[in-house]
């Protein structure tokens, strides 16, 4: 069993527990359900003159002071639209895109920034749609971007998912399929498949 926690806006941002079931081939073994148990926190913030210099330090040099300025109010402005979910492994950004931000019209992206708090990578898929049902709930479909080269962001091992309570329209995988590890490894065997499920 696992634990989704829902923020409930309306009542003075009242966490309330939901749980779920987690089923499937197995995941990397170093995950326990503790690690997708979820509590809101305050979202972390920089002080204003911190921000400031930590932009100059990575923005291009052609940026005048006045557009590190501009750069500093909108991170501020992002700050104060984000919840922080918080997991005794894992650290998620939660906040619905600006129009400006994206094209998809009135159907709005949330956007969810993951990462591990000891910051090493995660490149298990299953842990990603575990996280995602915990922060927004197993009826949301959400999608990972690899870019062209030329808006490539690559600054830390986090991790960037943008999703939606509803169908995302692709329709290559209508129904829910989930084998078990054990049927996976039988039903290789049986193909002649010589490959592991990992």
């Amino acid at each position: 069993m696992g634990v989704r926690f829902t923020l409930d806006n309306q009542l003075n941002n009242r966490v309330t527990m939901v749980t779920y079931s987690q089923q499937g081939a197995a995941m990397d073994k170093k995950y326990r359900d503790k690690d997708f148990v979820f509590r809101v926190v305050g979202t972390p913030s920089i002080d204003e003159s911190k921000m400031f210099a930590l932009t100059k330090k990575a923005c291009p040099s052609s940026w005048t002071d006045e557009r590190i300025w501009q750069n500093v109010k909108l991170l501020q402005r992002e700050n104060e639209e984000t919840q922080c979910y918080l997991s005794p492994t894992f650290q998620v950004l939660r906040r619905e895109l600006w129009d400006e931000q994206h094209g998809f019209g009135e159907n709005v992206p949330t956007y969810l920034s993951i990462k591990r708090l000891d910051r090493k990578p995660l490149s298990d898929w299953r842990a990603k749609q575990r996280i995602k049902n915990a922060v927004l709930g197993d009826d949301w479909e959400a999608v990972e971007i690899y870019p062209m080269e030329k808006r490539l962001v690559d600054t830390s091992n986090q991790y960037h998912l943008f999703a939606w309570q509803n169908l995302f329209p692709i329709y290559l995988f209508n129904n829910r399929e989930v084998w078990s590890l054990k049927y996976a490894e039988d039903l290789n065997k049986e193909v002649g498949t010589k490959i592991k499920q990992q």
